[in-house]
């Protein structure tokens, strides 16, 4: 299997209200913040978490598929997955969701990730199946 490689660039991709809203609690709250701290200092360093919090909603994601895992990219940093860390995919609408657990777990939102695949969701699907199923004893 030839690598499959992927961006995504969820600003873009959501409805213009959607971030409009985002961007706007982002600034309301940075100035509630410096307003309720009476520091600018406050207010500047809790815009600059909110946004940094946000990355990847805001800057675009590149993900790599190939025979030893996934590649998740963000602003030149790069986290390796194995195929051998995953027991279960979950196909959503919008991406696939991987997590460790082999059945629902309350764990899986700070164990697993979730691809954003955008309209190649079942192409990518069956791959990512082929992978963690071929695991299976």
């Amino acid at each position: 299997m030839n690598s499959i490689t992927w961006t995504s660039h969820p600003i873009k991709d959501e409805p213009r209200l959607k971030s409009a809203c985002l961007i706007f609690i982002i600034i309301a709250t940075s100035i509630i913040i410096g307003w309720s701290f009476q520091s600018n200092t406050f207010a500047w360093v809790s815009f600059i978490l909110l946004t940094l919090a946000m990355a990847r909603y805001f800057l675009s994601t590149k993900y790599t598929l190939d025979e030893t895992g996934v590649t998740i990219s963000i602003l030149g940093y790069q986290k390796p997955f194995t195929w051998a860390q995953f027991n279960r995919a979950d196909q959503h609408a919008d991406g696939i969701f991987l997590s460790p657990f082999s059945t629902p777990h309350r764990l899986d939102t700070f164990r697993g990730q979730f691809l954003k695949t955008g309209a190649q969701t079942h192409e990518i699907f069956h791959v990512v199946q082929q992978h963690i199923i071929s695991k299976s004893p």
